[in-house]
């Protein structure tokens, strides 16, 4: 309309200038909220509400496991060597129940069966045969879906006469089964559809739904896992020399006599090293 003032355009400065204040401010009002909810050095207003979800979440068969591994680690004679461990998403669904050291109850023998893990996963000594599927045997690695190797377990060292130590810390050896041409895995994770869903639901079951949704988990899995001679023989079902070992490494492994030491002797007795008294 006449006698208006004319609309100016503002330089791109000021909106610059706007935008940068309107962060600042931003980040001042984040910066006061956290200091009163979630800051140890505030109020803390919501770390109640927080502490009461994470408690929530917590699964009551995990921390039982952590537990027993601590159990199982204080327990042993000798020190245990530290490694790394999977992320807990692709970590096999039998750690949902069982740890680290799942054999137990045998205090004869729980030392060695536990000592395997580091090689192979828990269904290459517990598979069960399926129906129309031979099983084949080879390296697998939740976070490579090639492993190339080397691998663990596989080589000595020439010099110190020990394994040889490999960057691949996370490979074993692992079932599969040969269906027609194709190779179906026989492992199953924890971030499986189902194990997800037992998860959120198994505080809210009875131990007999439980027991009922346990035995989805184990199928083609037997509660005794293989004799030793199963592997450790010439005729053994692992192929040592295509899964990648040594010719002395398979060697020491074919001809080793623990099944015997085993089966022979039915005590064994630790010296008293550290009696005060004189022997």
């Amino acid at each position: 309309m006449p006698g208006e003032p004319k609309r100016l355009e503002h330089p791109k400065s000021v909106y610059i200038i706007g935008f940068i204040f309107k962060i600042i401010t931003l980040s001042v009002l984040i910066a006061v909220v956290y200091q009163i909810t979630l800051s140890p050095h505030g109020p803390q207003l919501l770390v109640p509400l927080q502490k009461k979800m994470e408690a929530k979440q917590k699964s009551a068969i995990m921390e039982e496991v952590k537990r027993q591994e601590e159990y199982e680690i204080h327990r042993h004679f000798h020190n245990i060597v530290s490694y790394p461990k999977l992320p807990e998403n692709v970590q096999p669904v039998c750690y949902i129940c069982h740890s680290d050291y799942p054999h137990s109850k045998s205090k004869k023998v729980r030392a060695m069966l536990n000592m395997h893990t580091q090689f192979f996963v828990c269904e290459t000594c517990h598979i069960e045969e399926k129906y129309g599927a031979s099983v084949v045997y080879k390296w697998y690695n939740p976070l490579d879906k090639d492993p190339k190797g080397p691998f663990f377990g596989t080589s000595y060292d020439p010099q110190t006469g020990n394994l040889v130590e490999v960057e691949d810390q996370f490979s074993k050896i692992a079932p599969y089964f040969r269906v027609g041409g194709e190779l179906q895995s026989a492992l199953q994770i924890q971030d499986a559809p189902l194990a997800q869903d037992y998860v959120k639901v198994r505080d809210k079951l009875t131990p007999e739904q439980r027991d009922n949704v346990k035995k989805k988990f184990h199928v083609n899995i037997k509660p005794k896992g293989h004799d030793c001679k199963k592997c450790h023989d010439e005729k053994g079902i692992l192929d040592f020399k295509k899964l990648g070992y040594s010719e002395n490494r398979i060697m020491d492994l074919k001809q080793l006599n623990i099944a015997g030491m085993i089966t022979k002797y039915e005590k064994f007795y630790i010296p008293n090293l550290f009696s005060d008294s004189p022997q």
